[in-house]
């Protein structure tokens, strides 16, 4: 996975990634940053509610609207911290066939592994070590990442019950009519009569 978690350090100092720090809306996910340092060892659940206005904070081109129930299970050891996260609910994104919305299905189990150490580095797609100066994560770019991940790769909508494409056929229609009238460059049509020798 590639993603970036935000830390702040003991100086108030943030640190972001810098696509993130351009251009998302940092004062509605400020819900997302969960202070460990303290926190006490065991477990802390937490629960959040995500819709559209998450994906666009974020600038999650993907994913049109969202109706998602995320638990976060936070276990805090003396040299670790296990984020076990649960995502269930529904997205919205436009089917690559006929470009209207589509539903997508969201069940997600995921486990996240934040070590303490000497400096930051990344051990293992789900392994973070941090340093011990650092007392605030900001969860909210590892949803994005499980949940863009979960979708497919092809969007499309599923055969209705009797087998059927249930795809707009409005849509799909119109899009084969305007492929049907294509403009063709006259200049495309003058290099088919250039003869190679």
């Amino acid at each position: 996975m590639n993603f970036l978690l935000i830390f702040v350090n003991h100086k108030n100092n943030f640190t972001f990634a810098p696509q993130f720090s351009k251009h998302c809306k940092v004062n509605y996910l400020k819900e997302f940053r969960i202070s460990f340092k303290g926190l006490s060892l065991g477990n802390h659940t937490y629960n959040w509610e995500i819709h559209k206005k998450f994906f666009e904070a974020l600038k999650n081109a993907d994913i049109d609207d969202s109706n998602l129930n995320i638990d976060l299970n936070l276990e805090k050891q003396d040299r670790m911290m296990i984020l076990t996260f649960t995502i269930k609910g529904e997205v919205k994104v436009l089917c690559d066939r006929c470009l209207d919305d589509l539903y997508l299905p969201v069940d997600l189990n995921e486990k996240y592994y934040i070590k303490f150490g000497a400096e930051r580095k990344e051990e293992s797609e789900n392994v973070l070590v941090i340093p011990e100066s650092e007392y605030q994560i900001d969860i909210s770019l590892l949803i994005n990442e499980f949940v863009t991940l979960s979708l497919p790769i092809k969007k499309v909508h599923a055969p209705d019950a009797d087998g059927k494409d249930s795809c707009n056929k409005e849509i799909i229609k119109k899009l084969e009519e305007l492929s049907k009238h294509k403009i063709v460059d006259p200049r495309w049509d003058k290099l088919k009569d250039i003869k190679l020798d």
